[in-house]
């Protein structure tokens, strides 16, 4: 039977937050058994490399040049074109925590990839395919991604075979290679044309953008309605922007930073009505 793999990545920046919050999380809550644990490694120091491989995870090296949100996909599929998988999560490393078991997820509708879009308006479409793609694939990706869901990229479940194809295309479509953002892009395009499943967001929580909001008890995150989220995500493209201060697992992590929370939703809000008052095109 084959084993199913959890990929991440991450640089020194990153790194101590990885082996501290997000693999601890993750061992606490999943059982890891049939499943292996693939870091890509973007300069970690020595000491988080070997902390990491006494955890029995595996440090891939990565490539050097391009935006790590690129090249992580890039190198993923240098990765896993050495092995043979059944199924991939493919989850930020630096900005995501693990509170319960993920594992039957990959039990299910295994065949397509399982994602979760963003829960508020954000014109990521409109911005980004703008800014980092040829006239001609511009268009063509607009066409197939105009007024759709903006599926995150943060946590990827998919078929090991089809992943690959995904990562392929990336390297293939994405012009700049050095910014921010097209990764997002070309997800959106392939799975848009191939075909995904919407999951329960709570396998990728992003407060940022999560309209009905959330609670912290004891550094605990949940739903609303009291539900314990699986996967919290403190998206966000720089720290200042996030809406979590202390991030991290644990009873003494986790503080909202309520005026950032309230002024992005503010915000989130007024460019979706700007958006269906002035139909805005790339």
């Amino acid at each position: 039977m084959k084993k199913n793999v959890i990929i991440t990545c991450s640089n020194e920046k990153a790194g101590d937050f990885l082996v501290n919050h997000w693999l601890k999380s993750l061992k606490e809550s999943v059982p890891l058994s049939g499943i292996d644990v693939v870091v890509i490694d973007y300069g970690l120091s020595k000491s988080q490399k070997n902390n990491l491989i006494k955890e029995k995870v595996i440090v891939f090296s990565g490539t050097k040049k391009y935006h790590i949100v690129n090249k992580r996909f890039f190198d993923s599929a240098r990765y896993l074109k050495t092995k043979k998988y059944d199924q991939v999560l493919f989850a930020d490393g630096g900005d995501i925590i693990f509170q319960e078991d993920i594992s039957s997820v990959f039990k299910k509708d295994k065949n397509t990839f399982r994602v979760v879009p963003l829960g508020m308006e954000v014109l990521f479409f409109e911005w980004f395919i703008f800014n980092n793609f040829k006239k001609g694939v511009k268009e063509k990706i607009w066409r197939t991604v105009k007024d759709k869901p903006v599926i995150n990229a943060g946590v990827i479940f998919a078929p090991y075979k089809k992943f690959v194809t995904l990562c392929d295309l990336m390297k293939k479509l994405i012009k700049d290679k050095e910014s921010f953002g097209p990764d997002q892009i070309i997800l959106n395009y392939f799975l848009y044309q191939t075909g995904f499943k919407f999951i329960n967001n709570k396998y990728n929580f992003m407060m940022s953008t999560e309209e009905k909001g959330f609670i912290v008890k004891d550094g605990v995150f949940y739903k609303k309605s009291g539900e314990k989220i699986a996967i919290v995500h403190n998206a966000g493209q720089i720290d200042l922007t996030r809406p979590i201060k202390n991030f991290g697992y644990g009873k003494e992590f986790n503080q909202i930073k309520h005026l950032v929370y309230n002024l992005k939703k503010t915000q989130y809000k007024l460019l979706g009505a700007y958006k269906k008052i002035f139909a805005i095109k790339p």
